[in-house]
């Protein structure tokens, strides 16, 4: 495929592809192995005083393209909508 696209590759099959990962990356031939690694425990601490929510406040909203989506604004509005009202337990 690559000769067909007119970038070709210096391998021609899965196990010349595999040969040319590792030698790029050798951690790729530790198949079934954990490497060992230097383990040390971390200072214990108090916690701050910091309160746990969500960073992101509008999930409908968060990138430039789905800012500029009409749906995406209309389905901003109806989560705002349904979060401004109390909801009945069940």
């Amino acid at each position: 495929m690559s000769a067909e696209v007119g970038q070709t590759q210096a391998w021609d099959s899965l196990g010349q592809l595999r040969k040319a990962m590792i030698a790029v990356a050798p951690h790729l031939e530790m198949i079934d192995e954990v490497p060992e690694n230097e383990w040390r425990a971390e200072p214990v601490d108090t916690l701050g005083d910091a309160t746990f929510r969500p960073t992101v406040k509008d999930f409908y909203l968060t990138n430039p393209i789905a800012r500029a989506s009409a749906l995406m604004a209309e389905l901003s509005a109806a989560a705002a909508a349904r979060g401004a009202q109390p909801m009945a337990a069940e």
